[in-house]
């Protein structure tokens, strides 16, 4: 946070220690200011203090959302395998191959969405895990168009500490 607020970017603090929580926290606090009007051209997007997001991402994902786009699902790739033994790399390569067209992939450090979208969606609930899945079932459900692809990728870490149970962490430990 301190260095966050040193960079000039505005932190929302929470002690909930939970992913779905603090999503919602900080989308809340970036919506609490906007008229309605403006809930149909304003863009959000999600990412993870880990992952590197390319100086277009934000500019490739608003340039789906003109093409009529509510949602936004895109791809990871990692940064730094040696942390694992090598076998988790090549795991991980084989199941996950996003491949052209949509993909069954969904990171909360890599999601975008029309700030009306998320709110018809009903927001990322309180989740310990899988709050970024539960938004996106819930976009769907509300008839949103979603973009599954694999055309904005984010790069993110091979992280060893798993702090959402079922999360992408535990994702890699479970293929160690």
């Amino acid at each position: 946070a301190r260095l966050a607020r040193r960079a000039g970017a505005d932190v929302v603090e929470i002690k909930a220690r939970n992913v779905g929580a603090a999503r919602a926290a900080g989308f809340s606090a970036v919506l609490s200011g906007i008229r309605p009007a403006d809930l149909a051209t304003m863009w959000l997007a999600s990412t993870d203090a880990d992952t590197l997001v390319a100086p277009d991402w934000l500019v490739r994902q608003v340039k789906l959302a003109h093409q009529g786009w509510d949602a936004v699902v895109g791809t990871v790739t990692v940064s730094d395998w040696s942390a694992h033994p090598p076998r988790v790399r090549e795991l991980f390569t084989a199941s996950y191959r996003p491949g052209p067209g949509p993909h069954p992939h969904v990171h909360g450090a890599n999601l975008g969405m029309t700030a009306e979208a998320y709110l018809a969606a009903g927001g990322f609930r309180g989740l310990r895990t899988a709050e970024d899945h539960a938004l996106v079932a819930a976009l769907a459900a509300a008839g949103r168009r979603i973009l599954r692809t694999s055309d904005v990728t984010v790069m993110t870490s091979a992280r060893r500490q798993a702090r959402a149970p079922h999360g992408f962490g535990h994702r890699l430990a479970t293929l160690a």
